[in-house]
């Protein structure tokens, strides 16, 4: 059964220490794991935990992991915010939120910087 265990298991780290857990534990148990370690698989995956943080098997084991509880709510993708002055589109808003708007034939570089100037008051 242990094979069938570390077939799933992720993280092949400390596979001796691994099968003494395994065995410490009562068939049921054993057959819970099995059972479990899809489930924990797909949610390392959805919170994008990288294999580093995946513990080693023998720990998920003497843990009793398999009975966790997991939040499958998809984890936030954090996208690092860009300057105003990086796009032409983030000029305009942030010349509308300041109540500043591009005169006719004004271009994009006199805009930023008249934007900045409001900004210095």
């Amino acid at each position: 059964m242990f094979e069938l265990f570390w077939k799933h298991y992720p993280r092949k780290v400390a596979k001796r220490a691994a099968l003494g857990a395994f065995n410490r534990l009562t068939r049921d148990e054993q057959a819970q794991a099995i059972e479990a370690i899809e489930e924990h698989v797909a949610y390392w995956k959805l919170k994008g935990t990288e294999i580093d943080y995946v513990p080693h098997a023998s720990t998920w084991l003497n843990q009793g992991r398999w009975e966790d509880i997991l939040d499958m709510t998809p984890k936030e993708v954090k996208r690092p915010s860009l300057p105003w002055y990086s796009s032409d589109e983030l000029t305009l808003a942030k010349g509308r939120e300041l109540g500043l708007y591009a005169y006719v034939g004004e271009s994009m570089g006199q805009f930023r910087q008249r934007i900045q100037q409001h900004m210095a008051v």
